[in-house]
């Protein structure tokens, strides 16, 4: 039995700005990717980091497609959760490292050159919980 990893995510195409940044929209990372998630099972935390930098991966190549990238070299992220509870902004930025992977593998580059930059962003949106990586070249 195939289990669903992802919950309630209505995708969206990926946007670039005038300014040349991409915006690509993906489900917010499971519980079990955070560095305090309580259970460590190596079959869970494999699974869930595989189906993550996958749909990264996928997302990627779909802008690539759409888009003539730049080189990116930083990005931020916009996490939309549904309710309204204190979240831990580095341990929320800590939970994207397959995400990470699956775009520098998207575009063809070392994950090692994509830096965070400036503050990860903890809203609310109740209708549709996302995270947003906007990478900026």
């Amino acid at each position: 039995m195939k289990r669903k990893i992802f919950k309630r995510f209505i995708s969206h195409a990926p946007d670039i700005s005038p300014e040349g940044e991409l915006t690509i929209c993906l489900p917010l990372p499971a519980r079990a990717l955070s560095p305090n998630a309580k259970s460590k099972h190596p079959m869970i935390l494999h699974r869930h980091k595989k189906a993550a930098k996958q749909r990264a991966y996928i997302e990627t190549r779909r802008a690539a497609g759409m888009f003539r990238l730049p080189t990116f070299t930083r990005y931020t992220l916009t996490f939309h959760h549904s309710t309204n509870r204190n979240r831990d902004d580095d341990n929320a930025a800590a939970s994207c490292k397959a995400y990470r992977d699956g775009i520098a593998a998207g575009l063809g580059v070392d994950d090692n050159t994509l830096r965070l930059t400036g503050e990860t962003r903890l809203l609310i949106d109740r209708e549709n919980p996302r995270l947003e990586i906007t990478l900026i070249p």
